[in-house]
């Protein structure tokens, strides 16, 4: 699937439950990059919410420059084991996407 480079991308973030844990109950952030180093980092406070279990984000591709485009999903997930509470886990995830010039 190829996007020219400046589309806006509309993407589904999900994440099955972990147990009784939804997406709803921690927080997370997406990361999404083009090799070597352009990159753009967005909050789960800024996507639309779904349901519990997804969630929508929009992507500017217009700094990301061209190439495949590549996602880490770094979630922060209630952990009594940790001292903080909260333990980080990190997905990462081929999108599909390519962007390329037009």
């Amino acid at each position: 699937n190829e996007c020219v480079i400046g589309t806006q991308l509309k993407l589904n973030i999900h994440i099955e439950p972990l147990g009784d844990l939804h997406m709803e109950d921690y927080t997370f952030e997406c990361k999404f990059y083009v090799f070597p180093k352009r990159s753009i980092v967005i909050n789960k406070s800024e996507m639309a919410k779904i349901d519990v279990d997804n969630y929508v984000v929009i992507v500017d591709t217009t700094d990301l420059g061209t190439g495949p485009l590549h996602m880490s999903l770094i979630a922060n997930l209630p952990d009594e084991d940790f001292p903080e509470i909260t333990r980080k886990e990190i997905a990462c995830v081929d999108t599909g996407v390519t962007i390329v010039n037009c």
